[in-house]
């Protein structure tokens, strides 16, 4: 009997040893990938690798499967990124002075190509949309406006309801072409902040723009879905604000109908008149590749207080969504800029009749603090080019207005103090874009030719090369545009000069 209780007592114990060194091994796992923030799973530049986690020392080895990868040191070098996919790095391991030898898969991000970024905006002074530019080197941070500020296109024409356009939102199409996403509103002229709806725009240049105009006001009728789907609200005539709508791909979605997989969550915040409507919530559509049907308004999420301003990324590094908003709050403190993850967009979930969110919950990660109790929306986020690394922009209306850019890690976390925005660029609520060379450098002429144009004009408006230059601005070509364009206004500038 003695001896089966020792026997069990030695078994027992070896057990725990066995369970608390594993969890000891999980514990110095997770620290380490916490410490280089998950960029194993999307290499995209150099890593100062943790020396020491949990008071132990820790050894590399690099067992590479990819050239472009070295390690010197505790320094993980990446000469190179693949052109587009991802490829195997080969693995990492971590040899611990305590005995544990760990190891990490490594991923090698592709390259971006990507030459400088867009920032397409609001007008700070008008309900127009804006563009201005930067350059990769610039991180971001500095811009340069295109046309001098003017409209990008004109908003009486985009904008059905109201002929106002705000918090332009671009997105590149996963067909090709572009998306663009605006609230249908004009202050200016009903001097409320009420609206009614939104309009979808796309283009084949950046520069062209066609739109569907949806007013929520006018029900069911207007939805692709109109007879399927249950409704949010008994009555649509009361809607009285439909904000800041923006957009992401969603490779999930089931259209039903046998139209291809795959649709473009478009998601905003709503309020209306209907009883027991009395904060903004966070809803959601779908819209077709076509980018000219919408299904019905759905909820997404629900913060029992105003939330607006949403703004999603999928983070590769993490592998989950990460989603920033404006809250309001009891005080000042409790407002501002916070942020959630979550793993699936609805269309990976259809048939949960229950889902907002990630089934219901958002992770809050994050309250941005670097305006103290001044006020803030708006906000926006991108991974800089070929780096994990963001910036996280936000409007600052109190205190003294101002576009702030911010830098975060690889987990869109440890954001700085940043800075206010370089350049002359009027800004206001928007979105960014990366951009391909011919994109940037497409911009650029455009903007030359059209303020050559308007100089030739106010000096000579009837002029053969005024109606020539203004045909060749309204050129449109269904395939290549960009590059065609480019083509075009070089030549026409090089005439010009």
């Amino acid at each position: 009997m003695k001896k089966t209780l020792t026997t069990l007592a030695l078994a027992i114990g070896t057990s725990f040893a066995t369970a608390n060194a594993q969890k000891a091994q999980l514990c110095t796992h997770n620290e380490i990938l916490k410490k280089v923030q998950y960029q194993f799973n999307a290499l995209r530049n150099d890593i100062t690798l943790p020396t020491e986690v949990n008071g132990t020392d820790i050894t590399w080895l690099l067992q590479a499967k990819d050239s472009s990868l070295t390690l010197q040191g505790n320094n993980l070098h990446v000469a190179k990124l693949p052109k587009g996919k991802y490829a195997d790095g080969g693995f990492l391991w971590a040899s611990v002075d305590n005995g544990e030898t760990l190891k990490f898969p490594l991923t090698i991000a592709p390259d971006d190509e990507r030459y400088g970024y867009l920032y397409c905006h609001m007008a700070g002074t008008s309900e127009n949309t804006l563009y201005a530019i930067g350059t990769k080197e610039d991180k971001g941070r500095k811009f340069k406006p295109l046309i001098a500020n003017q409209p990008v296109y004109n908003a009486e024409d985009m904008a059905k309801i109201e002929g106002g356009v705000r918090d332009a939102f671009i997105y590149r199409a996963i067909d090709g072409g572009y998306l663009m996403v605006t609230t249908d509103m004009s202050n200016r002229k009903t001097r409320t902040w009420f609206n009614h709806g939104i309009d979808l725009m796309k283009s084949n240049d950046l520069i062209h723009w066609t739109s569907v105009t949806f007013d929520f006001r006018k029900g069911p009728s207007i939805f692709c879905d109109s007879t399927k789907t249950k409704d949010v609200y008994k009555n649509y005539s009361l809607i009285n604000r439909v904000w800041a709508p923006q957009i992401i791909w969603d490779a999930d979605y089931d259209w039903k109908d046998g139209s291809p997989k795959g649709g473009y969550f478009i998601y905003y915040s709503m309020l209306s008149k209907n009883d027991g409507d009395d904060h903004d919530r966070m809803y959601y559509s779908y819209a077709n590749r076509d980018f000219t049907k919408l299904t019905k308004p759905q909820l997404f999420h629900d913060r029992g207080i105003a939330m607006i301003d949403c703004h999603i990324d999928w983070n590769d590094c993490d592998q989950q969504y990460h989603i920033f908003f404006k809250r309001e709050g009891a005080n000042a403190k409790d407002r501002g800029i916070y942020k959630a993850v979550f793993d699936k967009l609805p269309g990976a979930c259809q048939g949960q009749s229950d889902f907002t969110g990630s089934f219901g919950q958002w992770k809050d990660i994050l309250h941005i603090t670097n305006e103290g109790t001044n006020l803030t929306e708006g906000p926006s986020a991108i991974r800089r080019i070929n780096e994990n690394a963001w910036n996280v922009t936000y409007i600052r209306y109190s205190g003294g207005k101002a576009y702030k850019i911010n830098g975060a890690d690889a987990l869109i976390e440890n954001i700085d103090n940043g800075q206010v925005i370089e350049g002359d660029v009027n800004p206001q609520h928007g979105s960014f874009m990366t951009l391909t060379e011919s994109e940037y450098k497409m911009l650029e002429a455009w903007s030359e030719l059209t303020l050559k144009t308007q100089a030739l004009e106010k000096k000579s408006p009837k002029s053969r090369k005024v109606k020539e230059a203004k045909a060749i601005l309204a050129q449109q070509y269904d395939s290549n545009a960009v590059e065609k364009l480019l083509e075009l206004y070089t030549k026409t500038l090089k005439k010009m000069r």
